[in-house]
């Protein structure tokens, strides 16, 4: 016969503040992809690889948040919303952190020259991309809100206003993106050296596509409860 937990098992775990923690780790990877680029572009190598390394500790903690909510997580646990669209959401959020290590790595891969151009059409790339994180930092930021105020509307109204405004930012990053990859392919630098920068574009766009598509989880979580 199956049992739900009692009130005091109930409530001695909460899922919301580790998605919160889980989302700021991803938040913080971004910052510091960001200053590796900035390092990559100004020579410093040695800051490169100690910046990559940073973002593998971040990616390896929010490895651990996510095991231990998937390990609390289970279907006697009673939520105010559904255990599948929590962990779904969760999954996706944690792509963002994941393509943030992988675009640290490609980084440390090979020394390339690119012209002023294309290294500020990256820099506008990984602004927006900022952009798009603090704008999801912030949606997240409202989960705990939600909770003690038993979702209310005028909570989930506030909480959901976020979500259009990291998609049309995902939006803006796909154009810059489309912008950098034609300079690429019409530049006359070297071919391993265009091929490797576009694959650092195509990652950098992950990070946005998944911060978009976290953000449509986290409607479908709320709503759908």
């Amino acid at each position: 016969m199956k049992f739900f937990r009692s009130v005091g098992e109930i409530f001695g775990y909460s899922p919301f503040r580790s998605l919160t923690l889980h989302a700021q780790l991803c938040g913080r990877a971004v910052g510091l992809l960001q200053q590796q680029f900035e390092a990559y572009h100004r020579g410093d190598f040695e800051e490169v690889e100690k910046l990559r390394d940073e973002i593998d500790e971040l990616e390896h903690h929010a490895d651990q948040i996510k095991e231990e909510i998937r390990g609390n997580v289970t279907k006697s646990l009673m939520m105010p919303v559904d255990r599948h669209d929590l962990l779904e959401f969760l999954k996706v959020q944690d792509d963002i952190i994941n393509n943030c290590e992988h675009v640290g790595h490609m980084l440390t891969f090979r020394k390339v020259n690119a012209p002023a151009d294309i290294w500020d059409e990256f820099h506008i790339l990984l602004s927006k991309i900022m952009e798009a994180i603090n704008e999801y930092e912030a949606m997240v930021d409202h989960i705990n809100r939600l909770v003690a105020s038993s979702f209310t509307k005028k909570e989930v109204s506030k909480a959901l206003r976020h979500v259009p405004e990291v998609e049309q930012i995902e939006h803006e990053c796909d154009l810059v993106q489309i912008g950098l990859h034609t300079k690429l392919f019409n530049s006359d630098m070297n071919p391993v050296d265009i091929h490797l920068m576009v694959q650092w574009v195509v990652h950098l766009g992950f990070i946005a596509n998944a911060a978009a598509r976290a953000a449509d989880r986290f409607r479908i979580m709320i709503l759908g409860r």
